[in-house]
């Protein structure tokens, strides 16, 4: 009998499930799932597109329904909801959201990819015309045509996370006066004391206003369903244009009724083949949560990186592979206006929760030879375990060339070496690139004499 493997979502690890199945097995028939109109696009590239640094939208199209037929051999079916799946007689059922009609479609192996929705207020007037989530294809071109047809003059962003940061510049570029309501006393949540205060400063430096420690209470909307008052415990602020920055939360609504089993954060557990509690059934990207490799915890971290690696391997293993993914350190950054902003592995909070003795040591330093033309200050805050000396986190923020230093720290973290391994890493010096002591081996040097 011919194998039939279904996926369930698009965007990064649907498509790379799909392909990397129908590559693993040519014979099988692979068909994907899919309840909106576009399969693969670039979700982080939005802001860009809003602020007008990429020009052309088909840019953000990776693959159309299409494309992914005809140059992978995957069936694709858009406007297609999976409403519930039969483990025991492995089917799915689905409802055309054209026709409205529902028809089960049998499995051999199922792949999960539902990914993630944006977190809501729960307000009233949250659903207002010039409301918006930063999530969908779809979202940045409603952004796109409110703001080229009806020019906002003032704009409120809700949540001061990483997307908040991007739609920041986006906003600014298209000569719109922004402000941020933010729950907590400092932007970016999650990152060091010192990179927070870097980050609200530049926000400062480019006229943003940071409202902190704000609940936002109510919407008020006009006679056409336009939000133009926002009122929260720090009083009320007039607005043309909303952004919701409140991060997500994963799409498993049938997964309880299927037995899969979820963890902590909601999200889809798997073992390292992707597979899930339910035989036959694999998961992957947004809607999954995954094991951090430096505490072995396990945590929500919806990256399109992430998502991609988990599609080819559950892919892979739906096809008959033995692929295994085991888990991410964390790696993620930022742009902010001028400031480069990285954080790799976990955090000193997470390091003391984790059972570490942790020290911390912050430097800046030069990303040149300090005479160079274009050289700028980079920042870096390294984390290690006292008792072992092993690398496990840093941030970094500063000029041109700051996030890529991230990036070393990155495989220092994954590979666990320890503050003196760090130390003697053979690294560049060319003065255009980097001068003679890198400021990775800077702050591993100083770190180095606490313990």
């Amino acid at each position: 009998m011919k194998q039939r493997i279904l996926v369930v979502g698009g965007l990064a690890a649907g498509p790379s499930a799909a392909s990397k199945a129908k590559r693993v097995n040519p014979n099988a028939e692979v068909l994907l799932f899919e309840q909106g109109e576009h399969i693969s696009y670039g979700i982080c590239e939005i802001p860009y597109y809003i602020g007008n640094d990429v020009k052309d939208a088909s840019k953000l199209v990776s693959y159309t329904p299409q494309k992914l037929q005809q140059v992978k051999g995957v069936e694709v079916k858009t406007l297609h909801r999976v409403e519930e799946i039969k483990p025991a007689r492995k089917r799915i059922v689905v409802r055309d959201m054209d026709k409205d009609s529902v028809s089960e479609h049998q499995y051999s192996r199922l792949i999960l990819a539902t990914g993630a929705s944006p977190r809501r207020l729960g307000i009233s007037g949250e659903d207002g015309r010039n409301v918006f989530h930063v999530k969908s294809l779809e979202d940045g071109y409603g952004i796109k045509k409110f703001i080229d047809e009806e020019k906002p003059k003032k704009a409120l962003i809700i949540g001061g996370g990483y997307i908040g940061m991007e739609m920041c510049e986006a906003l600014k570029n298209n000569s719109i006066e922004t402000t941020m309501l933010h729950r907590g006393p400092l932007p970016m949540s999650g990152l060091e004391l010192e990179t927070r205060k870097a980050v609200l400063s530049e926000l400062t430096r480019n006229n943003i206003e940071f409202v902190a420690n704000t609940q936002t209470k109510t919407m008020r909307t006009d006679a056409t369903n336009k939000v133009v008052e926002v009122g929260t415990n720090k009083g009320s602020f007039q607005t043309d244009l909303v952004i919701l920055s409140l991060g997500v939360q994963p799409n498993v609504g049938f997964c309880s009724s299927a037995k899969i089993r979820l963890g902590s954060y909601g999200g889809i557990l798997t073992d390292q083949r992707q597979a899930t509690s339910v035989d036959g059934i694999y998961a992957a990207g947004d809607c999954c949560e995954v094991k951090n490799l430096v505490n072995n915890k396990w945590m929500y971290i919806p990256l399109a990186t992430t998502a991609s690696k988990q599609g080819w391997v559950a892919g892979e293993n739906a096809a008959g592979g033995r692929a295994l993914f085991k888990g991410v350190i964390r790696a993620i950054a930022v742009k902010v206006f001028e400031l480069e902003v990285a954080q790799v592995g976990i955090s000193s909070d997470e390091a003391k929760k984790s059972g570490f003795d942790a020290v911390t040591e912050q430097i800046t330093g030069d990303s040149k030879i300090s005479f160079f033309p274009g050289n700028s200050k980079v920042t870096i805050t390294l984390i290690a375990d006292k008792k072992s000396g092993r690398v496990l986190g840093a941030n970094v923020y500063g000029g041109a060339g700051s996030v890529l230093r991230a990036n070393t720290l990155a495989v220092a973290i994954q590979h666990k070496l320890t503050v003196d391994d760090v130390f003697r890493l053979d690294l560049i010096y060319s003065p255009p690139f980097a001068p003679l002591w890198d400021p990775i081996l800077i702050a591993a040097n100083q770190l180095a004499k606490r313990f």
